[in-house]
């Protein structure tokens, strides 16, 4: 008969196989498995071993370099100093100079805040032979202008981008361009762009404006209805959805008329 003991190592051994194979380990380890469920008297203390052995050079190796573990060290870097990414990104931008850095520091100055540092670095990194064309950079310096309260310059560069590269002009840069449409008074324009990205925006951020500014020109039944839209979508929506669009979905409440 085997006992309880015998029955639970037998599954832990082939977990660990099941493991070592799908993960295409060497088969190193499933000999030592076999040999040490053959060790005679020692075959507990022989197979632990190779439990021990296989968690310590094998399982925790991988732990810690996952994407998830990547992920969590770096957000645990991040709480504990916020400023690094941009101090990094800073001595790039003065050891190397190139394009790609300013274009990070760039990235990194606008989630900073620091909307007339990103559009002087966008300009810079545009100064080359190509950097009128490239799509990433007018993007970014499309929205760098955007964020600094400079909605004429926005528009024209949004502009510009869909020109050169349709395919750049994507779901944000539109909702971008109906931002800087809107930042000039530009309501009726900005009213029909935001109408139609909200339509394929993922997320709600697009409708929601679209609602804030049919209020602010006194369409406020058009407005109701728009943000009953976005009451209704989130709620009825997975958990990780009605998470991320959390911040629109309380605007919405905040702005319907029960």
């Amino acid at each position: 008969m085997f006992s309880p003991v015998m029955i639970g190592m037998f599954l832990v051994s082939l977990a660990i196989a099941w493991h070592s194979i799908r993960n295409g380990r060497s088969p190193m380890w499933l000999m030592a498995l076999a040999v040490a469920s053959f060790a005679g008297a020692y075959s507990f203390f022989a197979t632990v071993g190779v439990w021990f052995a296989y968690l310590v050079f094998a399982v925790i190796p991988d732990f810690w370099n996952s994407h998830s573990m990547r992920r969590f060290t770096g957000g645990i870097v991040k709480a504990a100093d916020p400023g690094r990414a941009y101090r990094e990104k800073a001595r790039q931008v003065q050891q190397v100079g190139s394009v790609e850095a300013k274009r990070a520091l760039a990235e990194e100055s606008l989630k900073r805040g620091l909307h007339a540092e990103a559009v002087a670095l966008y300009e810079s990194a545009m100064q080359g032979p190509l950097g009128g064309s490239d799509p990433v950079l007018l993007k970014g310096l499309a929205r760098a202008k955007l964020m600094s309260g400079d909605g004429a310059a926005a528009e024209a560069l949004f502009l510009q981008l869909k020109e050169i590269d349709r395919t750049a002009f994507d779901a944000d840069a539109e909702l971008d361009y109906a931002r800087a449409l809107e930042l000039q008074g530009k309501n009726d324009a900005a009213l029909q762009q935001y109408e139609n990205v909200a339509a394929r925006y993922p997320g709600e951020e697009a409708r929601c404006r679209y609602g804030l500014l049919l209020e602010k020109t006194g369409q406020r039944e058009r407005a109701q209805a728009v943000f009953g839209e976005i009451i209704e979508s989130v709620n009825g929506a997975p958990s990780h959805y009605r998470s991320r669009q959390g911040e629109w979905l309380k605007i919405a409440k905040q702005h319907l008329k029960n």
